[in-house]
């Protein structure tokens, strides 16, 4: 124990022990950096070896003097592989088996017909020397990352000094070897305080390098993803300064930031509007919408009602994304109000009669099945009423198209004027309309109807040589349990053709 006490072999094995400790701190402390996570690897499996030929030492045991000297090997390759991983280049993993083997097979020979003790050290050390080569080689050579170049030379400089220290070790050995000089007590050799006066040192100025180049390339990855996070921070706030929408960043529920665009869009400042609940830009019905909305953030568009600082609404579409994995989000408003405008235009267009404003056939038919089904679900009372405009043809063959599509026009305005907000009335071809009259009895809908018939009969319109007067025929049908559309029709068609047989200007109910 007084000899390992006194021992270099001691001080390098704590040496190797906290630059082990050290690796280790720097691989945890720098993940997912490649690289360090071998060093570490390697140091460990370094003491390792040194603890099995100090085993050896105590022992004699033959096994864990080729144990050790192989782990040993084996732990300075897999180290320097690191420096491969972290330049991103293909490491040669064949040179810890090839460094492990070769000494193993040198260590089971010598204890087969024992050699040279000094031999034995010399190949050792010349197998621990060539390893480094490979390393400095990539580390004195390599020009990627101009900014790591300095501590890269500072570390391959200081391993090729390793290097040199172990190869001048071997030729000692090899020297020693040739004089047939062998020591009784290794220890006392130069060849073997060499390393520990010398290569050890090297070896941890080496690791500290590698901390250093570590750090450096750590430093610069941050600065460059400064830079990159103040460019993207400058083109969201240009994005934000020229989007012809609303843009907001959300926290909480509360306004962190905004655009001059949302300045306009809502007739408030900015200042005011910062701190504020985005709730605030929207009406009180579409608060739970709004917060279902934040909660999804799946950046599909919405439609919604905001609402600006001094109450008036408008028509706006909301979509709303997360930022990355921040709880903020990013909210886009824009002014819908044109669109909307224009869909409703469209609307009116696909649905309405361009002559008269009254629906078309088929808007009718479609909303007189919904009104049909529900009458049936309900069991409500529900009339159809045919209309058809008496000698329509003669206005036309005597007063000209344009007095008859007044006359249209005119007969549209009255019924639209005593139809009630249920009831549907379209024009449903020619001087021919239709009237669907929701929740009401047969009776109801003939009073309603004769109001319409006397009012048309006291109607003058304007035409090229006087007042033009026009009557209407009307056939009624009432709904029954199992009419659909088509028959109610049918029904009231027929009772217009018999009030057309018997003298027109009146009303007739279906049978």
């Amino acid at each position: 124990m007084e000899t390992l006490y006194f021992s270099p072999m001691l001080l390098g094995l704590n040496l190797m022990l906290a630059s082990a400790v050290a690796c280790t701190a720097l691989w945890y402390f720098s993940r997912p950096y490649r690289g360090p996570g071998l060093w570490m690897a390697g140091a460990w499996t370094l003491i390792l070896g040194i603890l099995l030929f100090m085993g050896f030492m105590a022992s004699g045991s033959p096994v864990l003097n080729v144990l050790g000297n192989a782990t040993q090997l084996a732990g300075e390759a897999i180290l320097l592989l690191g420096v491969f991983r972290f330049l991103d280049l293909r490491p040669p993993y064949w040179t810890v088996p090839a460094s492990a083997g070769a000494m193993a097979v040198v260590n089971c020979w010598y204890w087969y017909s024992p050699i040279n003790t000094e031999l034995m050290v010399a190949i050792y050390a010349a197998i621990g020397g060539a390893l480094p080569l490979q390393a400095c080689h990539v580390l004195l050579t390599e020009r990627r990352e101009p900014a790591l170049r300095s501590v890269r030379l500072f570390v391959g400089v200081t391993l090729l000094g390793y290097a040199l220290v172990t190869l001048m070790r071997a030729a000692i050995g090899v020297h020693d070897w040739l004089r047939s000089v062998e020591h009784a007590d290794v220890t006392r050799s130069v060849s073997y305080l060499l390393p520990y006066n010398f290569g050890i040192p090297l070896w941890v100025v080496a690791l500290v390098g590698l901390a250093l180049m570590t750090m450096r390339r750590i430093l610069q990855d941050s600065q460059r993803h400064a830079q990159e996070a103040e460019a993207s921070a400058h083109r969201f706030e240009r994005l934000m300064g020229v989007a012809n929408a609303g843009m907001v960043v959300v926290e909480e529920g509360c306004i962190r930031d905004a655009n001059p665009m949302l300045e306009q869009l809502f007739a408030q400042r900015r200042e005011a509007l910062l701190g504020q609940p985005l709730a605030r830009l929207v009406g009180e019905s579409e608060a739970p919408l709004l917060a279902d909305l934040l909660q999804r953030a799946d950046g599909r568009p919405h439609d919604i009602e905001a609402r600006r600082g001094d109450g008036s609404g408008f028509p706006a579409e909301l979509a709303i994304a997360s930022l990355d994995d921040s709880p903020q989000r990013l909210v886009e408003i824009r002014d819908v109000s044109h669109r909307k405008a224009l869909e409703r235009q469209l609307l009116h267009l696909a649905t309405t009669d361009p002559l008269t404003g009254a629906l078309n056939r088929r808007a009718f038919e479609e909303r007189a099945e919904q009104e049909l089904q529900r009458a049936r679900r309900q069991s409500s009372p529900m009339c159809l009423a045919l209309l058809d405009l008496d000698h329509f043809k003669q206005i036309n063959d005597r007063y000209g198209h344009q007095a008859g599509d007044e006359v249209l026009r005119k007969f549209s305005e009255l019924c639209l004027l005593q139809a009630r907000r249920t009831d549907l009335f379209a024009r449903y071809g020619g001087e021919e309309f239709i009237y669907l009259l929701p929740d009401t009895s047969a009776e109801s809908a003939r009073h309603l109807l004769e109001r319409l018939r006397l009012a048309l009969n006291n109607l003058e319109i304007a035409g090229p040589e006087g007042p033009i007067r026009v009557s209407v025929s009307i056939g009624l049908a009432s709904v029954g349990a199992s009419d659909n559309l088509h028959r109610l029709q049918g029904e009231a068609d027929a009772a217009l053709y018999r009030a057309k047989q018997q003298g027109r200007n009146r009303i007739e109910v279906a049978l």
